[in-house]
């Protein structure tokens, strides 16, 4: 017996099956892992490996003659299946999302297309050519001179086309970047052989590759970016008061990566223009944005600041000369309101007049937008608060960064007092459920009332005790907590 044809029959019936057996057990062991080489492996041995074993028995056993209908139709066959399963390979091996095996390769979606289609091209043109014996010389003319009509046709299509190549090739950017042009803005998602699809807030688009390859494009990365809100403040209101102020506007809030960063922009003929910086994802800035700029109308009342804005100016007239004189404007003045809250208060009942005038003088009224930090933990307040209008929420974070509700913050209720303790930082963070008014007494006022004053001494530290109950409850450590309650089993107020 010939050597060959043993080799050949010893190959076809021994090492063919092997070669499944092989690919199989590989594919399952693939399959329950969920690789998506599997799917390749499963196919070369379902769709390629019979066929391919049909023509090597009709030429190398057989000597069926190439030419012959069957022995065509059968190779056809066999690479219609390296087709299909070099579609899958080239699925498992090329990527255009996130690499989710180390192996793979990240290429654009361009080039993904582009590496499909020359698979399918190259080998459906050795089908025609190489194994039919189809003559394309005359149908190359033909193609060509359809192909001048249709690129005329098609010439904005073909631009996107050469365009997506060169955008590819020159990479101004990549998937998953932040790029600006002709005053658009957004995260480019995807890129195809026609367009760009683009993610902005609220909204995706397409943009042709054409367009964009002649467009100037700033690419600001995939990460977060720097962002500015303006503000205007009277001369009257000093830079380094302003600065640290609008540098607090950024505190609780999430999306903000960074501590804000405010400077002094310029200086017109009444007021000084100061940008502040914050460092975000830049999808995220459209809320951010909003929020900075409510808290702002809260930060300007808080700290008294002057915002230019047009006067309008009243006017009487001057019964000796007949010509009228400027009214001045009248300053609120709410130490008057603030006397009489802080006599309505329990806690402060034991003070004389002359302390609540005194702590009446030193105090002041803060407001707060919604969800605005009133204090912070892990920082020194700033006085004693007390909750003259709206509600607030009293929590902590565990180590998993979670809140855990602390408590709940009614009217005329007291916080912040830490205050008292020199160094000592807050164990809570407090912040607004709504518009919130709150006043605020100085440190060095209370701690004063409080070495003058034993009733009132008893009373905060008895206060301070219960808050740090509640914070040892809430960091989960077991304890009898036993509170003076009131009809919802909280904590009593210090109440009007």
């Amino acid at each position: 017996m010939d050597k060959s044809f043993l080799g050949w029959l010893l190959l076809l019936g021994l090492g063919f099956p092997l070669l499944g057996i092989l690919l199989g057990e590989a594919a399952s062991r693939l399959e329950r892992k969920q690789h998506p080489l599997a799917v390749a492996l499963r196919q070369m041995r379902e769709y390629v490996l019979p066929p391919l074993a049909v023509i090597l028995v009709m030429r190398q056993l057989l000597s069926v003659a190439g030419k012959d209908s069957w022995a065509r139709f059968v190779e056809t066959l066999t690479w219609v299946a390296v087709i299909v399963a070099g579609l899958s390979l080239i699925n498992a091996l090329l990527t255009t999302k996130k690499q989710p095996i180390k192996w793979q390769i990240h290429v654009p979606s361009l080039f993904f297309q582009v590496a499909r289609g020359v698979v399918i091209f190259a080998i459906g043109y050795h089908i025609i050519n190489g194994i039919w014996n189809i003559n394309l010389t005359g149908l190359g003319s033909a193609v060509g001179i359809a192909s001048a009509v249709i690129a005329l046709a098609l010439q904005d299509t073909l631009s996107n086309l050469v365009s997506g190549l060169l955008l590819l090739f020159a990479k101004p950017f990549r998937t998953g970047d932040w790029i600006e042009f002709d005053g658009k803005q957004g995260r480019v998602l995807e890129q195809n052989w026609w367009s760009v699809t683009i993610a902005a807030p609220g909204r995706k688009f397409n943009v042709p590759n054409g367009v964009l390859s002649k467009a100037s494009i700033i690419n600001y990365g995939q990460g977060a970016m720097w962002k500015s809100i303006s503000a205007s403040f009277s001369y009257d209101d000093s830079p380094n008061e302003v600065i640290p102020a609008l540098n607090s506007l950024v505190e609780g809030i999430d999306a903000i990566e960074d501590e804000g960063l405010a400077q002094v922009s310029s200086y017109g003929d009444s007021c000084i223009t100061y940008d502040l910086y914050y460092k975000l994802l830049p999808e995220n800035n459209f809320g951010v944005s909003a929020t900075l700029k409510s808290r702002l109308y809260y930060l300007t009342k808080r700290y008294g600041f002057t915002m230019p804005y047009p006067i309008s100016v009243q006017y009487e007239v001057d019964a000796k000369l007949g010509i009228p004189s400027q009214i001045p404007q009248v300053v609120e003045n709410r130490q008057q309101e603030l006397i009489t809250y802080l006599r309505s208060l329990p806690y402060f009942l034991t003070l004389n007049d002359n302390q609540i005038e005194k702590l009446a003088e030193r105090a002041r009224f803060k407001a707060y937008g919604k969800d605005e930090l009133i204090i912070q933990e892990g920082k020194e307040d700033e006085g004693l608060y007390i909750i003259f209008k709206g509600t607030g929420q009293a929590y902590l974070k565990d180590a998993q960064g979670n809140r855990k509700i602390v408590d709940e913050l009614e009217l005329n209720e007291v916080f912040g007092e830490m205050a008292i303790f020199p160094g000592e930082v807050s164990p809570v963070t407090a912040i607004a459920n709504e518009d919130v008014e709150v006043v605020v007494i100085p440190t060095d006022e209370v701690i004063e009332i409080i070495e003058s004053n034993n009733k009132f001494s008893s009373e905060i530290l008895q206060y301070i005790e219960e808050r740090k109950k509640m914070v040892r409850l809430a960091k989960g450590i077991k304890e009898d907590v036993n509170l003076p309650n009131n009809k919802n089993g909280r904590r009593v107020q210090v109440g009007r």
